[in-house]
């Protein structure tokens, strides 16, 4: 008996151990497992592969700062913070999921604004939704005034308008007049859409009409300007308009040394058309590669400031919004009188229309498709830095996601006509935003495809292109 006590004895102590042991492993364990992080109230945010942004400013109708108010967020992650004297708020939070911001139903009341809340949705990695801004003082509808419902939100998007990704907690008092405003505020986007991309697809449609060479890397020129500017005003601390001025010219200066190592010794071999398109091909997957492989796959925001925003008359915009477009129509305008009121701009479309009477007269073929190739480069670097500031970020790969539609607009305009390329953007923008009306919005650019189609079957030219004899 003795002895069967003394075994249990043992055994009692060696589970006993044991059970020591394990909790201490454990302990262990724990103390080396990281915990999740959880969101935090900054300065500004800038999404990254690791985290997203909810931010925003807090202004009365009258565009006055509120500061000392306190924001708070909640859902997947909660923190709370307080705007600083220019009304500004930020938050970095590291989970995807749903989150609702508010403040002080008194404050919003106090001061007139439309919402004391407003619900986002944060998806890293997402172009549309990496990063979204709320405003309080901003509705969705005209008709929205009590504080009680949620604001309008914003994201910085892929897509071509910034309105459609709004979400709302409230139901609208008056559906019509909702609808009225998204009918202006979706043309105007799309209008602003449609001059960004007709300022990326002339400079393609110069290259055609000068050498009958599609380019399909012409998406990673728009990419390379976005991120020449992302550097100049993030890495080295220049000016907006100065790290504009840097990315254009390092998008000529690569249009440039294109022309001259590559796409001038394949003509003078007499390569074909198709066989420099491959090319091309090859030259895109590359450059979007390099691109992640230096800057990342996350969104680089080339500025950090929130949107300031207006009401001009039933549109709501802001201010990059009002700069892209100005920027775009000056631009195309300067194009425009390039082309047809300058002797370089005449003997473009003179080697368009025919290279080989053009070269029999006098032109200089190969000077003049280099500088069509420096302008081509310039105007997509230009339009990528006017895109990174519409959809406040840029990404490896931006291009490469609007490349379809730009060939869209080039083909629907008229494969080599001088401003073809602005009429089937313009087209595709509108009926792109206007189409997320009544179609959910990842389909919009499905509706602008379908007129493509349609308008091809009835004039296969595109709209400004002429028939040719073919055999």
């Amino acid at each position: 008996m003795n002895h069967f006590f003394a075994i249990r004895s043992h055994w009692g102590r060696a589970l006993a151990i044991f059970a020591i042991v394990c909790m201490a492993a454990l302990g262990i364990s724990s103390g080396f497992t990281t915990p999740a992080a959880a969101a935090e109230a900054v300065q500004t945010c800038n999404p990254t592969a690791s985290n997203g942004c909810v931010n925003g400013i807090l202004q009365d109708e009258s565009q006055h700062a509120l500061s000392g108010v306190v924001v708070t967020l909640s859902g997947v992650e909660s923190a709370a913070t307080t705007t600083d004297a220019s009304g500004r708020w930020a938050f970095s939070v590291a989970k995807d999921g749903s989150y609702t911001v508010s403040i002080d139903p008194t404050v919003a009341s106090a001061h007139d604004l439309k919402a004391d809340k407003a619900t986002v949705e944060i998806k890293k990695g997402d172009f549309s939704k990496s990063r979204q801004v709320v405003r309080f003082d901003e509705a969705q509808s005209s008709d929205q005034s009590s504080p009680s419902s949620t604001a309008s939100s914003s994201s910085s998007s892929s897509g071509s308008t910034k309105q459609s990704d709004s979400t709302s907690t409230a139901d609208d008092d008056n559906p019509w007049a909702d609808f009225s405003a998204r009918v202006w505020d979706q043309l105007f986007s799309g209008i602003v859409f449609g001059l960004l991309l007709g300022l990326m697809s002339m400079g393609m449609n110069l290259v055609y009409g000068t050498t009958r060479l599609s380019s399909f890397s012409h998406g990673e020129q728009v990419t390379l300007g976005g991120l020449m500017a992302y550097v100049g005003t993030q890495i080295l601390h220049w000016p907006l308009i100065v790290s504009a001025i840097f990315a254009v010219v390092v998008g000529g200066i690569t249009g440039w040394i294109q022309n001259d190592l590559v796409w001038s010794p394949l003509r003078k071999k007499h390569v074909g058309a198709m066989q420099q398109m491959i090319v091309t091909i090859g030259l895109s997957m590359t450059l979007q590669y390099l691109f992640q492989f230096f800057f990342g796959a996350d969104v680089k925001g080339i500025t950090l400031n929130v949107p300031q925003g207006y009401q001009i008359g039933p549109i709501t915009t802001d201010t990059p919004t009002l700069i892209s477009a100005a920027v775009a129509i000056v631009v195309i305008i300067g194009v425009t009188f390039f082309l047809y009121q300058t002797r370089l701009g005449r003997a473009t479309r003179a080697i368009s229309d025919n290279s080989a009477l053009a070269a029999a007269s006098g032109i200089n073929v190969e000077e003049v498709v280099r500088v069509v190739w420096i302008l081509s480069t310039s105007l997509a670097a230009l339009s990528g830095v006017l895109i990174g500031v519409y959809f406040n970020g840029i990404q490896w790969n931006t291009g490469a996601l609007l490349l379809l539609l730009m060939f869209s607009a080039v083909t629907l305009g008229g494969l080599g006509t001088p401003n073809g390329a602005l009429i089937g953007s313009l087209v595709i923008g509108i009926v792109a935003d206007m189409s997320s009306l009544f179609i959910p919005n990842d389909m919009r650019y499905a509706s602008a495809l379908a007129i493509l189609i349609i308008v091809l079957l009835i004039r296969p030219q595109g709209i400004f292109g002429k028939l040719q004899r073919i055999g």
